[in-house]
């Protein structure tokens, strides 16, 4: 029986014999191993940092100055100001922040104008479940929704921005890499029309950041998530990117830090872990995606070589470097992960926050139609610690569990 260090770190395979004992592990896209720079940055702190980053004594200042550099270097990073920086716990989190801590106002302001029209809130149709439940909480309050329809090209369908301006206040979010095809949405084209029809814009960029390039520079949007678990950080970190005097009501309430829109104590060790992964994946952009588009690619290739008659989601147009969807047909939705877990390899059926559903999921539905429920989907997810033996080896693992699941 492995330790649980071992099943929880993605090693390369050696050869021999041993190679077809060692669990591989194909789920980064849910959750990356530690990077060791990023272990080393954040140790130091763990036992010698324990000071309330708002307390004035020295203590407190050296924690402060810790929590402000991560700040500086997060920005650096994203190409944005330090001001606009808010550290968060995550991903969800920091999604929730952006929509609900939006629309309050607005909702403030409808509320007490008699005869205006209800804040107006779009989204994309394969949105996150953190985006597509703070939109239907959202919903619940009061607002009124408009879903964006996408294709599987990626292609997604906007109105008219004329006749959006003409709606009165309104927030739009749309991902940037889909969580389970790795579709990739034209951010820029959706940046434009938010400027155009006069509608902040959020983007979850949970999957694209460190994965695709982007500077903030250049993308006129309002609001951005990102979260540190999907870089090789640590779990529970994340940011929002605050900007253009986007007016915010926190979500929490006893304190004003984080310029008052997310209230506690920071964690700065997270922080830390979080800038650093950041600075990395930023930093080795270009040669990682390349790797890991080759190694998705074999892994792809191999598999369906293998096991004709695969559909491949999100095929039909750009994706992410870093996710494959395979669609297995002839087998229940929930076989596969399991199956796969007892051959040593860690996969998943879509996101994590999906685990144990059998129900089909949003996005393939919203992609495909009612043709997603007759396939069982499959995401394989390589991350900064895969290696080309892995992928050949998890390769001939999948192909022998499904042959099996065939032929049974």
């Amino acid at each position: 029986m492995k330790s649980d260090s071992e099943l929880h770190t993605s090693r390369p395979l050696r050869r021999g014999s041993s190679e077809q004992d060692q669990p591989i592990y194909l789920d980064h896209a849910a959750a990356t191993p530690l990077r060791p720079e990023v272990r080393e940055a954040m140790e130091p702190l763990v036992s010698g940092l324990f000071g309330n980053p708002s307390s004035v004594h020295q203590w407190g200042r050296a924690a402060r100055r810790h929590l402000e550099e991560a700040r500086e270097r997060t920005a650096a990073a994203l190409g944005t100001a330090p001001s606009t920086v808010k550290f968060v716990r995550g991903g969800t989190e920091s999604v929730n922040l952006a929509i609900l801590g939006t629309i309050e106002p607005a909702l403030a302001e409808a509320g007490g104008s008699s005869g205006s029209r209800p804040p107006l809130l779009f989204r994309s149709a394969i949105e996150h479940a953190a985006v597509r439940e703070s939109v239907a909480e959202a919903e619940g309050r009061g607002c009124e929704v408009r879903i964006l329809p996408v294709s599987p090209t990626g292609e997604i369908t906007l109105p008219d921005p004329r006749e959006v301006a003409r709606l009165g206040p309104a927030l739009a979010s749309v991902q940037w890499v889909n969580q389970e095809t790795g579709t990739v949405l034209p951010l820029e084209k959706v940046a434009e029309w938010s400027l155009g029809a006069g509608v902040p814009l959020h983007v979850d960029a949970v999957q694209g950041v460190g994965k695709l390039p982007l500077d903030l520079r250049r993308v006129p949007l309002s609001l951005l998530s990102v979260s540190a678990h999907k870089l090789g950080g640590p779990k529970g970190a994340g940011a929002l990117v605050i900007r253009d005097g986007t007016r915010l009501h926190p979500r929490l309430f006893g304190g004003g830090q984080e310029g008052g829109v997310r209230p506690g104590t920071e964690d700065v060790v997270a922080a830390v872990g979080f800038a650093r992964a950041l600075e990395i994946s930023v930093g080795s952009l270009d040669r990682e995606a390349e790797r890991l588009g080759r190694l998705r690619d074999r892994l792809e290739r191999t598999i369906v070589q293998r096991l004709p008659g695969l559909r491949i989601h999100g095929a039909e147009g750009p994706r992410a470097p870093h996710i494959v969807n395979l669609g297995v047909p002839g087998l229940p939705r929930d076989l596969l992960p399991g199956a796969l877990d007892l051959a040593g390899v860690g996969v998943s059926a879509g996101s994590a926050c999906r685990s144990g559903s059998v129900e089909v999921s949003p996005v393939l539905r919203a992609l495909y139609g009612n043709e997603a429920a007759r396939i069982a989907p499959l995401r394989l997810s390589v991350g900064w610690s895969t290696t080309e033996a892995e992928v050949d080896e998890a390769a001939r693992r999948i192909g022998d569990v499904v042959t099996r699941a065939w032929d049974a």
